[in-house]
């Protein structure tokens, strides 16, 4: 596949993107994947922030003329390639090429459960029933989520124990379904990590009911996450909360009777958990006895119907606790529990999945090597290196010119209150804090009101973030959540901080269950797994502060440990070994004019 042309010639990208400037990397980054669509290999590419990579894997998609799907990782860069991306490759590659969006199927409107549990009660959903109203006119395909209460849209739509598929009345007008259909029969299919991972764990397992027809090629984007999003589809999991749901919108079949006594059992097993998150053996009793009187509930009842859907729940629990090696957990959120398995070993799954979903698949992000190396990765998708192409692309930017690393002194790092009111006041511009707790986040952001000034202070969960700007002089505190995707209209970060190391809490059960089965195959847990694991989650907080050529700042990494711990050159490496300054002077002094120095 020639590709060149697109990149550089006039009446190609040079000609529809304004101040367009060719990037070697972006184009180093298309060869690569048009070659691996033309010989149907498996490529797993590193292509940092600033190289283009979405129209790197955009154009060879489109030019080569194959069945392709692409995913990624949430609905708003779903929407972005829909409604910005594609159209521009369209216009110079493939406009005949037909392209189709696909969410999970609780984005759309359920007519089966519409009909049966809000249209009967109209005057208590009289919102919904007008909303309905205006919009079967146009033909109804989404749910109002975000306009109507979501208690309200969870009973017009359907999840995967609640859809009767083929067996419902309405399947032939269903929205979910229809919309499956037309995206099958589209040659570019756009669509998120969930739903394509939960269909491949559908496959690998046997299981019918799959959503995407075999394709000739896929195309993974921000493929980073892809280990610890399969994990959960090769699993199992069962809302509690859910099956409580099953029974109070069944209420006029089972009677008050049955309806409070599940539920009492159901607070029941919630009481039992004294944390948000502990095994499954804390609750195993409480969660068996609800199962069971739902059965009995649900028999006593003799309709077909709702014993075929309850037999769902039963078969949820019934695979959580099938003997297999992995860890089994429940959840509590506020007074919604669920329980769930997770294999602390699925790359064979995933890669079984894989084969029967596609021919071959890109896989690229801005994060996905630790030491220029893709061993964690391969071994957590069942990749096999000699099948694999693999490609570290290097950085756009100049980091040298455009930044500097701030790390403190082991003995200023025990006074990092003292570092962050300096910070506060005296940087002009706006900052991102990256805590490695919700508790520490907390604390941060309390020292920081204290000494903000006219600063915007913002924690993670305070405010919409989608719309923050360079000119509002920000400080945004948050966690894990804030090391991707955060970027600021009319400028970037001049400071990106980072607490400490991202290193995991290594007694979270599942990570503790995954380290010790690394430990025992490799007989080194922390090399092999928390610390690749840190050095991806270390890449994705320093790539929020260098987004454009013009973009310069400070990272501060208040943790001494990167640079007298011998693995810290892993992080160092990160930053291309960047210039350390070891006091906040030095590092305030270039962020107020030194850049390009």
């Amino acid at each position: 596949m020639l590709i060149d042309k697109f990149f550089t010639e006039e009446g190609y990208l040079p000609s529809f993107l304004p101040g367009y400037r060719p990037r070697p990397v972006q184009e180093e980054a298309a060869r690569i994947i048009a070659s691996s669509m033309d010989n149907f290999r498996n490529a797993v590419i590193e292509a940092p922030t600033g190289s283009g990579k979405t129209m790197a894997y955009l154009i060879p998609a489109f030019a080569g003329g194959k069945k392709i799907i692409i995913s990624t990782k949430t609905k708003q860069l779903m929407r972005q390639l829909m409604l910005k991306d594609v159209p521009v490759v369209q216009k110079f590659v493939g406009s005949k090429y037909s392209v189709k969006l696909l969410k999970g199927r609780k984005n759309y409107f359920c007519p089966q459960r519409f009909y049966r549990l809000v249209l009967p009660n109209a005057g208590f959903y009289a919102d919904a029933v007008n909303w309905y109203e205006d919009q079967v006119k146009n033909g109804i395909t989404e749910a109002p989520w975000g306009k109507l209460d979501s208690d309200v849209c969870n009973l017009m739509t359907a999840d995967r124990f609640q859809c009767r598929v083929s067996r419902c009345p309405y399947y032939s007008v269903c929205p979910f379904y229809l919309q499956r259909q037309e995206a099958n029969d589209a040659d570019v299919i756009i669509t998120n990590h969930h739903l394509f991972l939960s269909d491949m764990g559908l496959k690998a397992s046997g299981s019918q009911g799959s959503i995407f027809d075999f394709r000739d090629h896929a195309v993974f984007d921000e493929a980073h996450s892809l280990p610890d999003i399969y994990a959960q589809y090769a699993g199992a999991e069962l809302s509690l909360f859910g099956l409580t749901m099953f029974f109070r919108e069944n209420k006029d079949v089972f009677g008050p009777a049955e309806t409070e006594g599940i539920q009492s059992l159901y607070f029941s097993a919630v009481g039992s958990m004294n944390e948000g998150r502990a095994l499954y053996d804390a609750v195993k009793d409480g969660v068996r006895k609800l199962v069971e009187a739902g059965s009995a509930a649900v028999e006593k009842t003799g309709d077909k119907e709702l014993a075929e859907e309850y037999g769902r729940y039963v078969s949820g629990l019934e695979e959580i606790e099938r003997d297999r090696e992995g860890v089994r957990i429940a959840e509590k959120n506020e007074h919604r529990l669920s329980v769930k398995f997770i294999p602390t070993d699925a790359g064979e799954s995933f890669a079984e999945g894989l084969r029967e979903t596609v021919i071959s698949s890109v896989f690229i992000s801005a994060t996905i090597s630790a030491g220029g190396r893709f061993d964690y990765f391969l071994a957590e998708t069942g990749l096999k290196e000699d099948e694999t192409d693999t490609a570290v692309l290097p950085a756009a930017f100049n980091f040298k010119k455009q930044a500097r690393l701030f790390v403190p002194s082991e003995k200023d790092c025990l006074k990092k209150d003292d570092i962050y009111l300096k910070l506060a006041a005296e940087i002009k511009g706006s900052v991102l804090i990256i805590c490695n707790s919700i508790e520490r986040m907390w604390k941060v952001g309390e020292i920081m009101q204290s000494r903000a000034g006219n600063k915007k202070i913002i924690l993670q969960n305070g405010a919409d973030l989608t719309n923050l700007s360079a000119s509002q002089d920000v400080i945004l505190i948050g966690c894990a959540s804030l090391r991707e995707g955060i970027d600021l209209s009319g400028g970037g970060f001049r400071c990106v901080i980072l607490d400490k190391l991202p290193f995991e809490y290594f007694e979270d059960f599942f990570l503790k269950s995954k380290a010790e089965k690394v430990e025992r195959e490799t007989g080194g847990a922390f090399v092999n797994f928390y610390l690749p694991r840190a050095v991806l989650y270390f890449k994705q907080a320093a790539g929020r502060l260098i987004r454009h050529e013009e973009d310069s700042g400070v990272w501060a990494v208040l943790d001494h440990r990167i640079l007298s711990k011998s693995y810290g050159k892993y992080f160092l490496d990160v930053l291309d070994n960047v210039k350390v300054v070891r006091n906040v002077e030095d590092a305030l002094k270039f962020i107020d004019g030194g850049a390009y120095e």
